[in-house]
């Protein structure tokens, strides 16, 4: 029995395959950019490919961040994952460059000396990555204008993370600053 390869078709199945491990569903494309409907794809299995390539580079790009710089709280290796140009939003105010950035987790490991972060949820689409966190730690140095209380916090936050070359250069983040405040005894009980 003879054997003959089709290198059109062997390049379009593995190419149909990649796409199918990344997950995009683009895999159902057929190999001239038509879906199964008759209709042009609006996105070329390669353009699909990309997006969602780098979506997932990013997020493992965030995955070691949350794994390995958060826990290890190691400045030298924050820059292996903080652009120097990092720009953060929070809370109404705006900050700009990696030694303000450093300065801002130094401020909250000062407060918080056993501060961790647990994350609960990762999505990822193009350059961005969204973190859910559940933050934990004992209020024991200065926060928010309020001295040390002793007290054990327990707060939920979110943030959106873009990401360029490997590194991140924007961070949005939302802290529900009002619990936090709450749990130390800060703000009184609603």
């Amino acid at each position: 029995m003879r054997r003959y390869t089709r290198p059109a078709l062997v390049v379009t199945t593995l190419g149909a395959l990649s796409l199918a491990a990344f997950g995009t569903g683009a895999a159902a494309d057929t190999a001239d950019g038509n879906t199964g409907s008759g209709s042009p794809s609006r996105a070329t299995a390669e353009s699909v490919s990309w997006n969602h390539g780098t979506a997932q580079v990013n997020k493992r790009v965030m995955e070691r961040y949350t794994s390995e710089y958060l826990p290890g709280r190691n400045p030298a290796l924050a820059s292996e994952f903080v652009s120097p140009d990092i720009v953060v939003h929070s809370g109404g105010q705006t900050w700009q460059g990696r030694d303000t950035y450093l300065g801002i987790v130094a401020a909250n490991l000062r407060a918080f000396p056993d501060l961790k972060w647990t994350v609960q949820d990762m999505r990822a689409e193009g350059d961005t990555v969204a973190v859910r966190y559940t933050m934990t730690g004992t209020h024991e140095g200065p926060f928010a204008g309020v001295e040390a209380t002793g007290r054990a916090i327990r707060s939920e936050s979110m943030a959106f993370y873009r990401l360029s070359h490997g590194k991140i250069v924007e961070e949005r983040a939302q802290l529900d600053m009002l619990g936090i405040l709450r749990q130390m005894g800060a703000v009184p009980a609603a």
